[in-house]
């Protein structure tokens, strides 16, 4: 059952990954939306520098996890949950200042004529992530965090315009999955494999 709708989930996804960008580009070049583009595109080229900047703090766990798990000791655990916590934060945040930044530019008019504003958000919130994720494809934590966030995101979108009951559902859930359920997991497969290799 969720393989199915992961799977429908997937082509909405694919499309909005490879051409959303392009289609939300010259629907807001029509509207006259320029600085919104120009923002965009600024970000687009600059966002992962910044993140980069940001991501520094998580840093400071590495050496300290490597230390502990070299003493099999379990506080481990804790600090890579820490870790995975606060980039999943920065996920979620960059997710919510790309959405507020497009939104802010819609006037409001129609349901329909947000599509493009939200459309540009898309690759505004998940774009550096994607990029990060194209430099280590063997990470299957960053690959699972980024498929979790990018179905959220996703979700959040479409509950726009179910109605706020919708919207906060899909909030309270991506908060949960992405700070406390995927740090977790990961940490438990990350348990298994150490049990395997020793």
């Amino acid at each position: 059952m969720i393989n199915k709708i992961l799977g429908v989930l997937t082509i909405p996804i694919l499309f909005l990954n490879l051409l959303g960008g392009i289609i939300a580009g010259i629907w807001l070049a029509f509207l006259g939306e320029w600085r919104l583009i120009f923002i965009g595109i600024i970000l687009l080229f600059t966002s992962h520098f910044y993140l980069s900047i940001l991501m520094l703090p998580s840093m400071i766990f590495i050496p300290i996890v490597a230390s502990l798990r070299e003493k099999k000791n379990p506080l481990l655990y804790l600090f890579g949950f820490l870790s995975q916590f606060y980039t999943n934060l920065l996920i979620i945040g960059t997710c919510a200042l790309a959405f507020f930044i497009c939104t802010r530019f819609y006037g409001g008019e129609s349901k329909f004529r947000v599509i493009p504003y939200l459309l540009w958000s898309w690759g505004m919130a998940l774009g550096p992530w994607q990029f990060f994720q194209s430099k280590e494809p063997d990470n299957e934590f960053s690959a699972i965090t980024l498929f979790s966030a990018t179905i959220f995101y996703f979700l959040f979108l479409i509950s726009l315009f179910l109605g706020p009951i919708f919207v906060f559902l899909i909030i309270v859930l991506f908060l949960l999955v992405q700070l406390f359920v995927l740090p977790i997991f990961n940490m438990y497969i990350a348990n298994k494999m150490d049990e395997n290799t020793f």
